[in-house]
């Protein structure tokens, strides 16, 4: 039995994949408001910043591509599995993916697999990290744990990260242009005098839409999610083909 239900899942989460990339570059060109007023009693101008709402169609495409991806992997594992189950249909079979050693359950998930393809799917699992720290780390426990927090806890967006620069003030020839730099309120504080040489907007040259919980300590962005689909197409599911 060829792969072609898990590889048609990978080809459909390249497909989310590169929808997720463009969504994620419109809502980054102009992401955050400045809103600017002055306060005469304390003579400063004061701008605030405020992050746009992120489109809900963003973690909605996340949700669909990490779904994609457990789904290629678990119906692997039902290919492997079917491959001696002449006659026969194998049930309850998926990856397993295990933050520490579990044999019943290892068992249960892969059973009726071929002995050397479950010695595989062991060498990827979570456990194998040398720390509880690296674990975390490990790119199909993320996976596996941004799908559980979507499936059944709360739509896995994070936040946002970014950076802001803002030439304060004109240099009228100087080489150094002063560079304002907004509180832990997103709040930035000037004279009033210097309004007038202030440029209108800042630029943002870098900011991320983070994608995880902040319970489970996960947090990842666009590269991120990236990591695990070319991990999972073309890292795991390869090294099964040799079986088929």
């Amino acid at each position: 039995m060829p792969l072609v239900d898990p590889y048609l899942k990978t080809s459909r989460a390249k497909v989310h994949l590169e929808n997720l990339r463009e969504r994620l570059a419109i809502f980054c060109e102009n992401p955050c408001d400045f809103i600017r007023e002055d306060d005469l009693k304390n003579q400063l101008h004061i701008v605030r910043m405020k992050v746009k709402d992120i489109p809900d169609e963003i973690p909605l495409i996340l949700g669909d591509l990490l779904y994609c991806l457990r789904s290629a992997l678990d119906q692997l594992v039902w290919c492997l599995a079917k491959i001696n189950a002449t006659p026969g249909y194998p049930e309850h079979t998926q990856f397993p993916i295990l933050e520490q050693p579990d044999f019943p359950r290892f068992q249960k998930q892969t059973r009726g697999v071929p002995a050397e393809a479950v010695r595989v799917i062991e060498s990827f699992q979570p456990y194998n990290a040398p720390s509880p720290a690296a674990v975390r780390e490990h790119l199909l426990w993320r996976l596996n744990r941004l799908c559980n927090i979507d499936k059944h806890i709360r739509i896995p967006i994070h936040g946002v990260t970014g950076l802001v620069k803002w030439s304060t003030f004109v240099p009228f020839g100087a080489k150094d242009i002063t560079l304002a730099e907004f509180d832990n309120n997103l709040v930035m504080k000037v004279p009033l005098a210097r309004k007038g040489q202030m440029a209108l907007n800042p630029r943002v040259p870098e900011f991320k839409v983070l994608f995880g919980d902040l319970c489970w300590k996960i947090e990842c962005d666009f590269a991120g999610i990236e990591t695990i689909y070319e991990f999972v197409t073309n890292v795991v599911i390869p090294k099964f083909t040799r079986f088929f």
